[in-house]
């Protein structure tokens, strides 16, 4: 019977000692999960100027080729 009492107190140590590691990480847990949150904020208006800055490229990337066909164009109709 003592050795069982034995064992029991020894897993009572080692389950007290996970839920002391459990409260260490859930901390950690929440001071990463309100870190990150926070860059994210800090990311949006980033990635709204780079959406604007991709839609820009297009445009300009549009603009060129459209020019560049009406100038080839221009020069086999007879343009030049």
């Amino acid at each position: 019977m003592d050795r069982i009492e034995e064992k029991l107190d020894k897993i009572d140590r080692r389950i007290d000692n996970i839920d002391k590691h459990l409260a260490v990480y859930n901390a950690q847990l929440k001071f990463h999960i309100k870190r990150t949150d926070m860059l994210e904020q800090e990311i949006k208006p980033l990635k709204a100027g780079l959406i604007k800055a991709q839609g820009a490229m297009m445009f300009v990337g549009v603009l060129a080729t459209a020019i560049s066909i009406g100038v080839a164009l221009w020069g086999v109709v007879g343009g030049g």
